[in-house]
C-alpha cells in the first residue's frame, strides 16, 4: 500500500533503522537518530541493488516518486540509475574544478608566483572584481567570445577602458594556461581584437623645466613633516628607483661599506638583482636615519607599525602639502 505524505511526516524513530515501503521499490529508511532517507530498491544484470534519492523533508514524497520513476526509464533503457548518477556527480565535480574561477586562481598560484606581491595583487583584484562575478561559474572551454565581450563591457561602460583592456589580456592569460592544461581548446579572448574603445594615451606628469626641479628641491629640503617621510623626498631624486622599491627598502639590503643598495630580484619588475650606487649626500641621509629606523626592518617604516613599510600616500600627502598634486 502506498505511503501517505502523513505517515512519513510521523514516522517515528526506533531502536534500530527500520523501512516504510511505498511501491516499486521505493521506501523511507528512517533511522534511530531520527534522520529519513528515501531509498529504491531496484535490480540489474541479475543483481539487487539500492539507490539514494535523498534526504527527508529536503525531498518530499513526490519528489522522490519523481526520482523512483526517472530511474525506472533508465533501467527500461538498460542505464544503471545508480552509474548515471555517479556519472553525473562527476561531470558536476569536473566542471566546478574547470570552471574560470578555479583555473584562474590555479594561474595565479602557477604563473604569477614570480611576480611581485603588488603584481600579484593588483591581478587577483581585477580577476576577482571583474571577471569572476560574470564568469566565475562557468566551464572555461564553454565561455563565448560574446560572454567575454559582454563582461569586458561592463568595464568599459563605467569609463574604465585600460582596465578593460588589461582584463581582456589577463582572461586570455587564464584561458591558454586551460588550454596548456587540458581544459579549454582555442583562446577566444583573441576573437576580440578591436572590439574594444582604443584608450586615451596619456603620459605620465612630470617637472622638466631645470628650473622648476630646483624648486620642487627646496621645497623638499625645507619639508617639515616627519624625519622618515622627508628622508624618502630626499633620497627619491638621488637614488631614481620606483617608488615602491624606496617605499619597501630593507637595511638589509644597504650596504654602507661597499656605498651601495643591493634589490633583490624577487622585488624587481624583470626579475633581475639591481644594484644602486650610493652618492655621498646619500648616505648622509641613510647614517641620519639609521638612528631613527635601523632597529627594524624597514629603512621607511609605517607610522602604523614598524613591520610594514611606508605607504603609498604617506609621499604623496607630503608632496601635496607642498603644493605638488598629480598633474
Amino acid at each position: 500500500m502506498p505511503l501517505s505524505a502523513t505517515q512519513v511526516d510521523k514516522a517515528k524513530p526506533q531502536d534500530k533503522d527500520y523501512k516504510l515501503s511505498d511501491e516499486k521499490g521505493l521506501f523511507l529508511l528512517v533511522k534511530p537518530s531520527g534522520s529519513k532517507y528515501w531509498r529504491l530498491k531496484y535490480r540489474f544484470v541479475g543483481k539487487e541493488r539500492l539507490l539514494a534519492i535523498g534526504v527527508y523533508p529536503d525531498v518530499s514524497l513526490k519528489d522522490a516518486r519523481a526520482a523512483r520513476d526517472e530511474a525506472r526509464k533508465l533501467l527500461a533503457q538498460g542505464i544503471d540509475p545508480s552509474a548515471e548518477k555517479q556519472a553525473r556527480k562527476l561531470a558536476s565535480h569536473q566542471s566546478a574544478a574547470n570552471s574560470f574561477e578555479a583555473v584562474a586562481r590555479e594561474w595565479l598560484l602557477v604563473k604569477m608566483s614570480d611576480k611581485s606581491k603588488t603584481h600579484q595583487d593588483r591581478t587577483r583584484s581585477a580577476l576577482e572584481k571583474d571577471l569572476f562575478p560574470y564568469l566565475g561559474s562557468k566551464p572555461i572551454a564553454d565561455i563565448t567570445p560574446i560572454e567575454l565581450l559582454s563582461t569586458l563591457r561592463r568595464i568599459e561602460r563605467r569609463g574604465a577602458i585600460e582596465t578593460a583592456h588589461r582584463a581582456k589580456q589577463t582572461a586570455g592569460q587564464v584561458i591558454r594556461f586551460a588550454i596548456a592544461t587540458g581544459r579549454a581548446e582555442r583562446d577566444i579572448s583573441a576573437d576580440l581584437k578591436g572590439a574594444l574603445k582604443n584608450p586615451v594615451e596619456t603620459h605620465f606628469p612630470a617637472i622638466t623645466d631645470p628650473a622648476d626641479v630646483g624648486r620642487l628641491m627646496l621645497a623638499i629640503d625645507g619639508y617639515n613633516g616627519t624625519s622618515i617621510v622627508k628622508s624618502a623626498l630626499l633620497l627619491s631624486p638621488l637614488l631614481f628607483c620606483r617608488p615602491g622599491e624606496l617605499r619597501q627598502l630593507e637595511w638589509a639590503e644597504v650596504d654602507f661599506a661597499q656605498a651601495r643598495i643591493e634589490l633583490p630580484a624577487e622585488k624587481m619588475k624583470m626579475r633581475q638583482p639591481h644594484i644602486i650606487p650610493l652618492s655621498k649626500q646619500a648616505l648622509a641621509v641613510l647614517d641620519e636615519l639609521k638612528p631613527l629606523t635601523g632597529h627594524g626592518k624597514y629603512v621607511f617604516p609605517s607610522p602604523r607599525g614598524a613591520s610594514r613599510p611606508l605607504s603609498e600616500n604617506g609621499v604623496r600627502t607630503a608632496l601635496r602639502a607642498m603644493g605638488y598634486d598629480n598633474d
